[in-house]
C-alpha cells in the first residue's frame, strides 16, 4: 500500500507508494502534503508536493511579510514554501542562522521574477530592517546596564548571536542610532543618558 507516518494523532498517515518521491524508511522525517483522496475519501499524504504548489499566480508585494516552511537545502540556499502556496528561495548568503527542513518562520518577499520564481528574505527590506534592529539594540542596552561590548569592528558571529542580523545590517542600525541615542566607544556601544 505504502508507508505509514506518525503525525501526532493515534491513526498513522498513509503515503501510497505512487505518492512517494523515494522509498520512505523507518525513522525518516518527510515533508508531505496532507489531503483527502478523491477516490477513497480518506486522509492521505503525498511527498510529491510540487503538484500542490504554484497553482495560482503569485500576487505578493515587495517586503510583504509571509509565513515560510523550510523544505530543503540547495547549493544556492534554501527552498521554502510561502504561505502554503508557492515555492520560494532564500539565498545562502542571506541566512545567518541554522535552518532545518520543517522549520517555520517569518519571511519577506524580495522579488517575484517574470518567470514567477520568488526570492525571499528572512529580514525586512530597507529601512524596516534597520528599525527592527535598532529596537533590539536599544532593548539589549537597557537590559545590560546601558553598555554592550560590541561595535562596528566586532566579529559577525558575535553580532549575529546578539541581534540575529548581519554585520552590515548591524552597522546600519548603529549608524542610525549614533549621536542621538548611543555613543561608540573603543570597546563597545553605550546608551546616551
Amino acid at each position: 500500500m505504502g508507508a505509514f507516518l506518525e503525525w501526532g494523532i493515534m491513526k498513522d498517515l498513509l503515503v501510497p507508494f505512487r505518492e512517494q518521491k523515494a522509498k520512505m524508511r523507518e525513522g525518516g522525517v518527510y515533508l508531505v502534503y496532507v489531503h483527502v483522496d478523491h477516490v477513497t475519501q480518506r486522509i492521505v499524504a503525498s511527498a510529491k508536493i510540487d503538484k500542490y504548489l504554484d497553482n495560482v499566480i503569485p500576487e505578493y508585494t515587495t517586503n510583504q511579510e509571509v509565513n515560510l516552511l523550510v523544505a530543503e537545502e540547495t547549493e544556492i540556499g534554501y527552498k521554502v514554501i510561502i504561505n502554503n502556496l508557492h515555492w520560494g528561495l532564500v539565498y545562502r548568503n542571506e541566512v545567518f542562522r541554522p535552518l532545518e527542513t520543517g522549520d517555520r518562520l517569518k519571511g519577506y518577499i524580495k522579488e517575484v521574477q517574470e518567470d514567477e520564481k520568488i526570492d525571499v528574505s528572512l529580514t525586512p527590506l530597507g529601512y524596516k530592517k534597520v528599525t527592527s534592529i535598532t529596537d533590539r539594540i536599544l532593548d539589549s542596552l537597557k537590559g545590560q546596564g546601558d553598555f554592550l561590548p560590541v561595535h562596528d569592528k566586532s566579529d559577525p558571529e558575535q553580532i549575529y548571536a546578539l541581534f540575529q542580523c548581519s554585520k552590515k545590517a548591524f552597522k546600519q542600525a548603529i549608524g542610525a542610532l549614533y549621536k542621538k541615542k548611543i555613543c561608540i566607544e573603543p570597546n563597545g556601544i553605550r546608551l546616551n543618558r
